[in-house]
C-alpha cells in the first residue's frame, strides 16, 4: 500500500512539473527607434551630459534581467546611451578626452600618408597589398596611386634566396610576408666581411715600481682604497663578521649630484617596507586610486620612468594633508624627508639598472650617448614624430646614467633592491619602475 501511493504521488509531482514547463512564455525585448545621427560628431554633443550613464545603463540592464524571471521583458537600449556611455568612458580614461582621441588619429593618418610618399618605387609592391587587405584603413591613404596599383598582385621583385619558396608557395603567402621577398631585405655581405673592427694592444711591464693607474684608467684612484678588500687578518680575527654601521647621509646634504653610500641603500631598503605597511596594497582604495588618476591627468609618463620616485614624492605632496603627514612620518623614521628619499630612491634604482644591463643595453647606451642632436636619418620623419623619438632616445639615455660611486653602494644590495622593489606589474605604489627585474 505504501509503495503504490508513493508511486502515485511521483507521478502527480512529474505532473505538476511538466504543466510548468507547457506554461513558459518567450523571452520579448523591447525595441526603441533609433535616434537619428547627424554629421556633426556625437561624442562632442553627448559627452557634456554623459553624467555616469555608463554605469547606470549597466545597471538597469541588469535590474532588467532580474525582473526576466518573472514577466520575460528585458527593456532595449538606444543607440543614444551607448554613445554616451562610450563618451563618457573616454573622457575618464585618455587624456584630453575624445576630442584629443580624434585628433591624435587625425596625426597618426597624416603621419602614415606622409611616410608612404616617401618611400621608394619599388617597395610599394611589398607594402601596398598588406595596406590594401587592412581594415579601416582610410581612403586617402588607399588611393594613393602606387598603394592602389597593387590591390591584389604578388611582387615581381623577388630576391634570389627567395625564388624557389614564391614560386611553390606563393598563392598561399599572407600579404604580411610580402616584404621578405624584397632583395634589399637580405644582407649581402656578413657582419665579419664588412666590419672594420682594429683593436689595440698596451704594452705594461710588471715590476716593483707598477702602479695600478698604469694598469687602469682611474678617474678616482681614491675609490680603491674606499672599496678595497678585507686583509686575511680580518678573516682570521672575525672581525669581517662584525656588522658595520653604514654612515647615512644626512638629508639636508642629499643633492641630485651627491653620491650614494651603502648606509643610504640600507635605509632606503628599510623606508620601502615601511611605506608598504602605511599605505596597504589594496591598489583599489582611495590612496592607490587617486594616485592612477593623477598619473592620468599629469600626462608625464617620460617623467614617471626617469625619476619614478621624485614624481610619487610630488604627486603625494598634492594629495590630502592625511596622506602627507603619513608619509612624511614614515620616511622619518629612517632618517629621511620626502625630497631626500625621493632622490635617493631614484639614484638607487639607476645604479641597479646599469649594474644589471646588458652588453646589447650597454652598446645602444654608448651609440646613442655620444649623440647631441638628432641624427640625419631622422629628417625622414615629420617634425612632431622626429621630436617625440629623440626624447625617448634621450630618456633611453637618462634610465642608464648613474657614477661609479653609486654602483659600488648598491654592489651589495642587488637582489635585496630587487625584492623590496618587486611587483607583479613592475609598479610600485602605482609608479613604474622599470628595468631593474
Amino acid at each position: 500500500m505504501k509503495k503504490t501511493a508513493f508511486t502515485l504521488s511521483l507521478f502527480a509531482a512529474v505532473s505538476a512539473s511538466a504543466q510548468e514547463r507547457l506554461n513558459w512564455q518567450p523571452l520579448e525585448v523591447t525595441t526603441v527607434k533609433p535616434e537619428p545621427v547627424s554629421d556633426a560628431p556625437v561624442f562632442s554633443e553627448t559627452r557634456r551630459r554623459a553624467g555616469g550613464r555608463l554605469k547606470s545603463m549597466l545597471e538597469s540592464v541588469r535590474d532588467s534581467l532580474k525582473n526576466a524571471d518573472k514577466d520575460r521583458k528585458v527593456e532595449a537600449v538606444d543607440q543614444g546611451k551607448i554613445y554616451s556611455a562610450l563618451a563618457e568612458s573616454i573622457e575618464k580614461s585618455f587624456p584630453g578626452g575624445v576630442d584629443a582621441l580624434l585628433q591624435q588619429r587625425e596625426q597618426m593618418e597624416d603621419d602614415i600618408y606622409r611616410l608612404l610618399q616617401m618611400l621608394p618605387d619599388y617597395a610599394y609592391q611589398y607594402v601596398g597589398p598588406f595596406i590594401n587587405d587592412m581594415p579601416y584603413v582610410p581612403d586617402r591613404i588607399l588611393n594613393i596611386p602606387a598603394i592602389k596599383a597593387t590591390r591584389g598582385k604578388f611582387p615581381t621583385r623577388i630576391a634570389p634566396q627567395m625564388k624557389e619558396y614564391a614560386e611553390k608557395y606563393g598563392q598561399y603567402m599572407s600579404t604580411y610576408l610580402y616584404i621578405i621577398l624584397m632583395p634589399e631585405a637580405w644582407a649581402t655581405t656578413s657582419r665579419a666581411e664588412s666590419s672594420d673592427f682594429k683593436g689595440f694592444n698596451k704594452v705594461v711591464t710588471i715590476d716593483e715600481n707598477t702602479k695600478p693607474s698604469d694598469l687602469f684608467d682611474l678617474h678616482n684612484p681614491t675609490l680603491l682604497k674606499k672599496h678595497a678588500l678585507l686583509s686575511p687578518a680580518a678573516y682570521r680575527s672575525g672581525a669581517v663578521f662584525n656588522h658595520t654601521a653604514r654612515p647615512q647621509t644626512p638629508a639636508k646634504k642629499v643633492t641630485r649630484t651627491s653620491p650614494l653610500t651603502e648606509g643610504d641603500v640600507e635605509a632606503a631598503l628599510t623606508s620601502f617596507d615601511d611605506l608598504k605597511r602605511a599605505f596597504g596594497d589594496d591598489r583599489f582604495d582611495e590612496f592607490h586610486t587617486t594616485l592612477r588618476d593623477m598619473s592620468l591627468s599629469d600626462n608625464n609618463l617620460m617623467g614617471e620612468l626617469l625619476n619614478p620616485m621624485q614624481t610619487l614624492a610630488d604627486k603625494i605632496s598634492r594629495m590630502p594633508e592625511k596622506y602627507r603627514n603619513t608619509f612624511r612620518e614614515t620616511l622619518a623614521q629612517t632618517g629621511f624627508t620626502p625630497e631626500s628619499w625621493a632622490i635617493t630612491a631614484d639614484k638607487i634604482i639607476k645604479a641597479r639598472r646599469v649594474a644589471k644591463m646588458s652588453p646589447a643595453v650597454a652598446l645602444n647606451v654608448g651609440t646613442w650617448r655620444r649623440y647631441k642632436r638628432p641624427p640625419k636619418s631622422f629628417d625622414v620623419l615629420s617634425p612632431r614624430d622626429r621630436q617625440i623619438s629623440w626624447e625617448s632616445i634621450r630618456l633611453f639615455v637618462g634610465l642608464y646614467t648613474t657614477t661609479r660611486e653609486n654602483l659600488l653602494a648598491v654592489k651589495n644590495y642587488s637582489d635585496k633592491i630587487q625584492q623590496a622593489l618587486k611587483a607583479g606589474d613592475i609598479m610600485y605604489m602605482e609608479t613604474p619602475v622599470y628595468g631593474i627585474y
